[in-house]
């Protein structure tokens, strides 16, 4: 438990803000993912990351975050990094009034695509091999149908030089896509395409992040013991709770406490959690929390002997964003006035954005992973059907089945017989 706390009335918030992002050629089992000659170029000039980017996805990841568990009533896990990715690769095909709502939802301020592009290279590069002790991969790819295709060349050039982007051929997905998740992503995530026919399907530009490390100070698994934890609603689980005193950084605010937990030898990434205090809403303050704050109470911690108690768990969060995004502005993209005509020579709109995460918190450490797939459609006439003959209908319980009406109709005009 946190110095002078309890985990009784409170709630406890993770958050990965290292930004579980990107390429590392150390791992064993995940494949080392293709580096695009701009992420390359930025590499080997040691290219500053962009504050304007960084703040973006920030900003974007916790709305995003409010919209998917307004109140924050259940375990949700996100990584808004996989999820801005995937929609700044799209962002390149975007015109008029459809880039401007993806814009508001991604908070690029006006960004053009193309410094977008760099900003992406640049930020990509800076987190390549970030520690010896961490195993770190991010994998961009785009699925098309090889012959006949309408997607751009200039599309598919500027996700393979800015992102790395392999591009895949449409006519084995789902499979092939689930498959290069999977690879990417160390078996945690299996599908994120869901079964279906795809032939008339354009584009599936996906992202996949893997992240495993060690804590800097592991904790003792004989230490870890069953303890209360009490929910939002003031009920109790027993969890098993990790324990260990030591020395992290530390902060106690108004009405919270935060502690950093660092991985590895460097430090340089950490899991940041932030415990309201007892009686204080987790929704509420969530809800409340800005990437501006997040910048001030990290550069507020200051290093503290720290007992800390941490429940070991998993969290396996799958969506569709659609909803959700759409609540941040960028609806056009999902219906028919979409504009994707930097994208694709006929008209196209997106039809679903997929996510699943998946973070596993133990005694050794922490493994995470995230995949995000963008499924853009063709046009296409809507299908007609207008009631100008007699017909049948029924008024249904679709729950039990059963016919709570049914009738024919013959003359709309006569209303008795």
């Amino acid at each position: 438990m946190l110095y002078g706390h309890t985990l009784r009335g409170a709630s406890l918030i993770a958050a990965l803000l290292a930004s579980v992002l990107l390429a590392s050629a150390c791992t064993r089992t995940t494949p080392s993912p293709v580096v695009g000659t701009a992420v390359a170029r930025a590499l080997k000039k040691h290219t500053p990351v962009a504050p304007q980017i960084v703040a973006a996805d920030n900003t974007f990841g916790l709305m995003l975050l409010n919209a998917l568990n307004p109140g924050a009533t259940s375990n949700v896990a996100i990584s808004s990094t996989s999820i801005a990715l995937a929609l700044q690769m799209v962002y390149n095909g975007a015109e008029g009034s459809t880039r401007q709502g993806m814009s508001q939802a991604l908070q690029l301020q006006g960004l053009e695509a193309l410094a977008v592009d760099q900003d992406n290279a640049a930020l990509q590069a800076a987190l390549i091999n970030p520690d010896p002790q961490v195993r770190l991969t991010m994998a961009n790819s785009l699925w098309i149908h090889l012959r006949g295709s309408p997607v751009l060349p200039a599309f598919v050039g500027v996700n393979e030089v800015y992102y790395g982007a392999k591009i895949g051929d449409l006519s084995g997905a789902p499979d092939d896509v689930n498959a290069w998740v999977a690879r990417q992503t160390d078996g945690l995530i299996k599908k994120i395409l869901p079964p279906g026919n795809y032939r008339n399907v354009t584009a599936v530009l996906a992202n996949a992040i893997y992240f495993r490390g060690t804590w800097t100070s592991v904790f003792n698994p004989n230490l870890t013991k069953a303890a209360a934890f009490t929910l939002t609603d003031g009920a109790q689980v027993s969890p098993q709770m990790m324990n260990q005193t030591g020395r992290f950084s530390y902060l106690s605010g108004s009405n919270f406490q935060a502690v950093e937990l660092p991985y590895g030898k460097t430090r340089r990434l950490r899991m940041l959690i932030i415990l309201p205090a007892a009686g204080v809403d987790l929704g509420d303050f969530v809800a409340h929390i800005t990437n501006e704050k997040l910048r001030t109470w990290m550069a507020a911690l200051e290093p503290a002997e720290v007992r800390v108690g941490l429940p070991r768990f998993t969290t396996i969060y799958t969506t569709s964003l659609v909803y959700a995004l759409t609540s941040l502005g960028m609806g056009e993209a999902f219906n028919r006035t979409a504009d994707f005509a930097g994208l694709a020579s006929r008209r196209i709109y997106i039809s679903d954005v997929t996510h699943e995460a998946v973070v596993q918190v133990d005694e050794h450490g922490t493994v995470a992973a995230a995949a995000t797939a963008v499924r853009l459609v063709p046009l296409s006439l809507p299908i007609s059907m207008t009631m100008n003959r007699p017909f049948f209908y029924a008024i249904v319980d679709r729950k039990t089945g059963a016919l709570l009406f049914i009738g024919t109709l013959v003359d709309p005009t006569a209303s008795s017989s």
